[in-house]
């Protein structure tokens, strides 16, 4: 059994226009990483997750695949999986198949702000699954949490995998978890969050496919951010004028894909009535992934107001998932 809660009419269209036009107008200019996820970045980002060099996720897939029986048993009883980004819940099947052994009738709650996509795979997830009941919620990240803080009166596990947490800088990252997931959240609810952790260069640029000058899998899915824009800002970027730039910042322990403009150009985004002017090489960063070291999590734990109950890692020790609790108010 399944439904749909549609929240985008109710976030994206103002949000979209002003975060696109604060970003370009910024002195160092950047696009927000969500606006790469439509229907068809989604796809791209799968095809992504495919390649044997992209380790987050056959980390994560591993250790799901190894321990979600022990997770599942440290979960109370009757508590709702609530996924953020769910995308094709590839890894979220293995968790899913371990509650449903461990308790029976399990509700799945999976928000995504491509709400084709999201249909698409809960549908498949219905069929697989006979004993999930799934709330499919097509919305920003926040605004679907919030919209469930009221709708789901048991015990939630929130997932937030894939290493989304990188996205933000650490500060961030933790004013994210304490501002806008914990106030959806019960005391005795639990977090588990995917965090990649710090290593040697070389397997980051591997994954990521820096410098980024050759990689045209990668290269669609950052331009697709563009062709978004195009579509929703009635815009006139011109995808062949940019190219794909990213590198690992170690002194910053974070990742950093931007693109790069390869000649003086100038777009226009016809629906904010702007016109935005670009030298060649001047950059548009795309996306950020910071990584983690043990300390690094402990710092955001205590800085979000949580407690870290478990970790499990990978064979390589390059990822961890973190089972994270909510303590009384």
């Amino acid at each position: 059994m399944y439904r749909f809660i549609n929240l985008v009419s109710q976030d994206a269209p103002d949000s979209l226009a002003s975060d696109i036009s604060t970003g370009l107008s910024s002195p160092e200019k950047y696009i927000h990483h969500k606006y790469m996820y439509n229907a068809a970045g989604s796809e791209l980002f799968e095809r992504i997750t495919q390649d044997p060099n992209y380790y987050p996720t056959h980390a994560e897939t591993e250790i799901l695949t190894r321990f979600s029986p022990e997770i599942a048993a440290q979960l109370a009883d009757n508590t709702a999986i609530v996924e953020l980004g769910s995308g094709s819940s590839v890894k979220t099947r293995h968790l899913l198949t371990a509650m449903v052994q461990h308790q029976g009738k399990t509700l799945f709650c999976p928000i995504d702000i491509s709400g084709d996509f999201l249909q698409e795979n809960v549908k498949r997830l219905s069929a697989d699954y006979p004993d999930l009941d799934i709330l499919g919620v097509i919305a920003d990240y926040y605004v679907g949490l919030a919209a469930l803080a009221d709708e789901i009166r048991q015990p939630k596990l929130l997932l937030w995998l894939g290493s989304d947490i990188g996205h933000a800088d650490p500060a961030t990252a933790a004013m994210l978890l304490r501002d806008k997931m914990l106030p959806a959240l019960r005391p005795g609810d639990k977090l588990l969050i995917g965090i990649d952790l710090k290593k040697a260069a070389e397997p980051i640029h591997r994954a990521y496919g820096c410098p980024g000058d050759n990689d045209p899998l990668r290269y669609e899915f950052n331009c697709n951010a563009l062709r978004h824009i195009n579509q929703k800002l009635d815009g006139n970027f011109v995808t062949d004028n940019f190219q794909r730039y990213c590198f690992y910042n170690e002194t910053a322990g974070r990742l950093e894909i931007y693109l790069k403009s390869k000649v003086d150009q100038q777009v226009t985004l016809n629906t904010l009535d702007q016109t935005f002017v670009f030298k060649a090489d001047e950059l548009i960063r795309i996306h950020f992934a910071h990584k983690y070291d043990q300390n690094d999590i402990l710092q955001l734990t205590q800085a979000a107001g949580l407690t870290l109950q478990h970790q499990w890692f990978d064979a390589k020790h390059w990822f961890s998932l973190n089972l994270l609790s909510v303590g009384a108010a």
